[in-house]
């Protein structure tokens, strides 16, 4: 799925490259002139359902709340259906959307695997799926119409471009990861790219691994742990904090342990791989050395513009792959405001 290259690669500071269910229902207000004059024949009434994890977390809130105002200036209705991280459940909204006659289905899936089964049966019923954020298992292409989101290899590849910069010139650099779920889905994709890139540099070695799910209180117990665990062999040199909430996380454990944040040799130096306010903020303070481009409100307009052109009979990307850019306090000021939320 992630064999196409979108954007051609080129040093760190200029690198382009190519979550109980809840039910939100946004209609189309017909009577609000600005809407109606972006609409067409094609999109007006259309009725989409959107399934994705739990709106508590910020990027799945703002990610929704993006493809409902995008929609409904088309003249779509979108019903937002959020899952706590249960693809059961997941699936049974999956088949109720099939019952229900929308007339597209978007999904950010909860399961890589177990979201195929149902979208099988959604194929089978003629509904066009697109799949938003979070990719399917391999071999599952025919299931939809369109991905549109990151390339998370590649978002994990611009990470490790970041870090082997910094460290350019050091010896023995002893790295942990903390991670998002590892079990499936995007974690492992930013893991297999981040290490694509730093295995090529004998100086770097990754000494931990650990798996927090995406939650920013474990990834501060955890590495609270892990720099007590390191600190009779010279303490850690890196920490890549997988998500903006991990890497704060991380930094708040650092503080709290009196271990020293920056790029300069000595301090432990964070990088991350998709860009929110804690992450801006942590830049700017000089205790986070980079994040990538993650961003919700793209993701979602890019993900209702696809609709859009299907229902339209436009051509449609199979894999609509963002941009990742490697974000550190060279360019942060271009990327702040997309990425706060």
């Amino acid at each position: 799925m992630y064999l196409v290259k979108q954007h051609r690669r080129v040093p760190v500071g200029r690198i382009h490259k190519s979550f109980i269910a809840g039910v939100v229902t946004v209609s189309s207000l017909f009577g609000l002139n600005a809407n109606v004059a972006l609409a067409s024949d094609t999109t007006t009434g259309k009725k989409i359902a959107y399934l994705t994890a739990t709106t508590s977390n910020p990027f799945i809130a703002k990610l929704a709340s993006t493809i409902q105002e995008e929609a409904k200036a088309k003249g779509m209705e979108v019903t937002v259906l959020t899952s706590p991280y249960d693809p059961a459940l997941q699936g049974q909204q999956i088949n109720d959307v099939v019952a229900q006659k929308y007339d597209i289905l978007m999904i950010t899936p909860i399961s890589e695997r177990a979201a195929v089964p149902p979208l099988t049966a959604a194929k089978n019923a003629g509904l066009p799926v697109f799949i938003v954020n979070s990719p399917l298992a391999e071999g599952a292409d025919d299931l939809y119409v369109s991905f549109i989101g990151e390339n998370h290899n590649e978002l994990g590849q611009v990470t490790g471009e970041a870090l082997v910069e910094a460290v350019k010139g050091r010896d023995n650099v002893k790295v942990a990861l903390v991670t998002g779920s590892l079990a499936e889905g995007v974690a492992p994709r930013r893991l297999a790219g981040f290490k694509q890139v730093v295995e090529k540099h004998p100086n770097i070695s990754i000494v931990a691994t650990e798996d927090v799910k995406w939650d920013t209180a474990t990834a501060e117990r955890v590495s609270g742990q892990l720099f007590a665990r390191y600190a009779a062999q010279g303490g850690l040199d890196a920490v890549y904090g997988m998500a903006d909430n991990v890497a704060h996380g991380v930094i708040l454990a650092a503080k709290a342990a009196g271990v020293p944040l920056g790029n300069e040799k000595g301090k432990l130096l964070v990088v991350s791989s998709n860009c929110m306010k804690f992450g801006i903020d942590h830049i700017r303070s000089g205790e986070q050395h980079s994040t990538a481009t993650q961003m919700p409100t793209r993701t979602g307009k890019a993900a209702v513009a696809a609709v859009v052109d299907f229902l339209e009979k436009k051509p449609v990307k199979k894999n609509n792959f963002l941009e990742a850019v490697a974000i550190t306090k060279a360019n942060v000021d271009t990327y702040a405001e997309p990425c706060t939320f």
